[in-house]
């Protein structure tokens, strides 16, 4: 890519909706680690966490929706050069590149039984009380799921950490009742680590606000 497509690149990314991140000199990408460790920077060095932990990512073009610029503004030009000040910290070879608004079929959830198991062990009390019965599990969690692809998509989430165990969001969604809570919406949060290129595992099927609308 010569100079004038970067540039061009670059303003592309400033102005689209949506952005992926990219770093063309790291094999590695949050995938490549267990869930339990994070990523070990012994065996990415000399790529850092915080960029492995977003690499190939996508994320909503807004402040708080995506990792965090590194603040040069406590630093001259002389102590940090501007020819080494990349996205994340000096010497990051990380990009935003533009991409479309993602579709519902260009996102999926990764498959985690352990996750759901642990909301009908701990939190069953809120599926019964928003009128659900053990037969409507099925229909429950593919609600959810739909529900969250569809305010993903939307942009409707919000940065909840990024650490090196990847970069959690909680995405906002309304859980509709049915049987006798028919008509009534209940607000809550869904936990998501994004993974690389449409993908998000799950921390928390539901959590958050329990709150009746």
């Amino acid at each position: 890519m010569g100079l004038l497509d970067s540039y061009k690149s670059q303003i592309n990314a400033y102005f689209s909706e949506w952005i992926k991140i990219n770093d063309n000199k790291s094999i590695w990408t949050i995938e490549d680690f267990p869930y339990k460790t994070g990523v070990n920077e012994e065996l990415t060095y000399p790529h850092c966490w915080k960029c492995v932990t977003v690499n190939n990512c996508w994320f909503k073009n807004e402040g708080n929706k995506k990792p965090s610029y590194f603040d040069y503004s406590k630093y001259s030009y002389t102590e940090i050069p501007k020819s080494t000040r990349g996205l994340y910290h000096p010497y990051c070879h990380c990009k935003e590149k533009s991409i479309n608004v993602p579709r519902l079929k260009d996102i999926s959830i990764l498959k985690d039984s352990r996750k759901i198991k642990s909301f009908f062990d701990h939190k069953v009390k809120w599926f019964y009380s928003w009128g659900y019965l053990n037969k409507d599990k099925d229909n429950f969690i593919n609600t959810i799921k739909m529900l969250v692809l569809d305010q993903y998509r939307k942009g409707n989430y919000e940065k909840e950490k990024h650490t090196k165990f990847g970069y959690q969001i909680n995405i906002l969604i309304l859980i509709p009742g049915i049987n006798e809570k028919n008509g009534k919406f209940y607000n809550v949060k869904s936990a998501y680590i994004v993974f690389p290129e449409g993908k998000l595992r799950c921390v928390t099927l539901v959590g958050g606000e329990n709150e009746s609308l």
